[in-house]
């Protein structure tokens, strides 16, 4: 409009003689018209570049914006690239050469000549082992897959922090029993949840069902972990064959302690187990170890044993964690393969033998003892919806599927069951935690938070809370 008008002062400019006062009128005119076109076309280009300047640049999936302000919404094709870690993990304190900086009491080292913290202490217990703080710490990859464990996976990002530098999180839009399900991660992750960790988050969505999983329910499970691997390591630059790999499943939380020992030390063997503190239902219920009939030697043990109910407390083992180069050169860049503890299999046999002839060492290990975890493992923890959903969810040969039953979908029924510490066999198999006097009895994120995670901390006689979809956990919802 402007331009036009301006035309149209040129044209009648141009009809009048030079001098006149229509003349100066239509000059005067021009000049407000011509400052007016100026201040459009600035405005115009200030805003274009702005616009440039907020818009982020994709480039292969990777997010570069010139912005500072915090991205708004999540890089479903985020590829990462991993730094250095530059912090300074051990100091001399006293005539301690190498003290762990997060678990040293300087005070108190200073006082006793030594230096007790979690590294001292697992470095005693391997003596064996040629065990040196590394220079540069290994980098963490987490992988795992997740169903509807989306309150799991908050707490084991702000449970691990800066101890994983980035996590391969599988989620598929079918169940491992083959039914249609939302996606219900990714869908909270584009609303912004958990935004602070948004960086390291790898999401690897899967939309299709292999038919061999509907005839063969183990093979889904293989199926799902493989192909998180392998499509999530694709989307990480700079991995070096001394970084680790950790693979565990969406209700199995590692504690920051054992992971950060495994990032700054060298001289340990691979494949590492961790033994983990197994709940089911909530943390109040510990599994109980199945007794041992048939061996004389086994009951003599036990007899040993104090009468003591934590004596007889159940540990899961999984075997998690081993370095990239054994997940190239042994798996062969399955890392399904790390949970099947290939030591034992005979196809696995020239393979190891020819990465221990190039000097790696490959001796199974366990991290954590009873009241010394190395992690959580709690079982079928969710609302009794959640616990709902989980039956239906479960593969066709994951025996016996309670699912299949109508009567162990009832929530009243489920309910019963988390309160009296029942299993779907009528079967009690589980012992009551003593939250007031175990150290580790739960995630230090989920203690710190009781109020928001009260109804998996607490028994539901101490909460006076009865249970129901929007009153224990909500990673149902």
């Amino acid at each position: 409009m402007i331009v036009r008008s301006l035309k149209n002062c040129l044209f009648h400019l141009k009809q009048q003689k030079r001098g006149t006062r229509r003349w100066i009128v239509s000059v005067a005119i021009l000049q407000v018209l011509t400052v007016l076109v100026f201040f459009h076309s600035s405005t115009s280009v200030s805003r274009n570049s702005l616009s440039r300047q907020k818009l982020s640049v994709y480039s292969d999936g990777i997010e570069t914006s010139t912005n500072p302000s915090p991205s708004v919404g999540f890089n479903e094709n985020l590829i990462v690239s991993l730094a250095e870690d530059e912090t300074l993990h051990f100091q001399p304190v006293g005539i301690a050469p190498f003290c762990y900086v997060e678990g040293t009491d300087v005070e108190a080292t200073l006082s006793t000549n030594s230096s007790k913290s979690w590294h001292r202490t697992i470095s005693k217990k391997y003596h064996r082992w040629p065990l040196k703080p590394r220079k540069v710490p290994r980098r963490i990859i987490h992988g795992l897959n997740i169903n509807h464990e989306t309150d799991f996976f908050r707490v084991r990002l702000e449970e691990l922090k800066d101890a994983v530098d980035v996590y391969i999180v599988c989620e598929s839009n079918y169940t491992a029993h083959g039914d249609a399900k939302p996606l219900y991660l990714m869908e909270k992750l584009r609303s912004g949840f958990v935004e602070n960790f948004h960086s390291k988050i790898v999401h690897v969505s899967l939309h299709k069902f292999p038919p061999e999983g509907r005839k063969n329910g183990w093979y889904i499970d293989m199926y799902l972990r493989t192909y998180m691997g392998t499509h999530g390591l694709n989307r990480i630059r700079g991995v070096r064959s001394d970084d680790l790999f950790v693979l565990l499943d969406a209700d199995e939380i590692p504690t920051r302690e054992v992971l950060m020992f495994l990032k700054l030390y060298d001289g340990y063997p691979e494949p590492v187990r961790l033994a983990m503190r197994w709940s089911v239902f909530g943390f109040f219920w510990k599994r109980k170890k199945e007794k041992q009939t048939g061996f004389i030697l086994d009951w003599l043990r036990d007899a040993m044993k104090e009468d003591s109910e934590n004596d007889n407390e159940d540990l899961l083992q999984v075997t998690a964690v081993s370095t990239m180069n054994l997940v190239w050169k042994v798996c062969r860049n399955n890392t399904f393969l790390i949970r099947k503890d290939m030591t034992n299999y005979a196809d696995f046999q020239e393979r190891l033998s020819q990465y221990r002839i190039e000097g790696n060492r490959v001796t199974p290990w366990t991290a954590g003892t009873k009241h010394h975890y190395a992690g959580y493992h709690c079982s079928w923890c969710y609302s009794p919806e959640g616990i709902r959903t989980k039956l239906l969810s479960a593969h066709a040969d994951d025996k016996p599927r309670w699912g299949d039953f109508a009567e162990k979908l009832d929530i009243a029924y489920i309910s019963r069951l988390i309160r009296e510490g029942e299993w779907f066999d009528a079967t009690h198999p589980f012992l009551m935690a003593d939250w007031e006097k175990e150290d580790q009895y739960a995630p230090k994120f989920m203690l710190q938070h009781y109020r928001e995670f009260s109804q998996l901390l607490y028994p539901p006689d101490m909460t006076n809370v009865l249970y129901s979809s929007n009153s224990h956990n909500r990673d149902s919802q």
